[in-house]
């Protein structure tokens, strides 16, 4: 997951909470107020959603990276194995199929 398009994503979608009360003069207070706090809300979840995207990102990389090391160390396991019996193989004379 890409962080910047989401960011990007954000910006596109900026919510103009000031038209409506400015576009409208019987606007109340209580009304005000509200949009201040969905205003807020909205700010909220967008901040929450990139930060939550940011660290997806992070823990799928350390996922890979995990998997890329695991997958490198039985490479290297097998490697070794294979060795130790063309070795036993050459020291008494046998051939086990590998």
């Amino acid at each position: 997951m890409n962080a910047h398009s989401t960011a990007v994503a954000i910006i596109d979608m900026e919510l103009d909470f000031d038209e409506d009360e400015d576009g409208h003069g019987d606007v109340d207070s209580a009304e005000v107020g509200r949009s201040g706090d969905v205003r807020a809300m909205v700010r909220r979840l967008q901040t929450d959603h990139v930060r939550i995207r940011q660290q997806l990102t992070l823990l799928q990389r350390r996922l890979v990276t995990l998997q890329l090391d695991r997958q490198r160390r039985l490479y290297e396991c097998r490697e070794r194995v294979q060795r130790l019996l063309l070795d036993l193989q050459a020291r008494y004379g046998r051939n086990w199929g590998l």
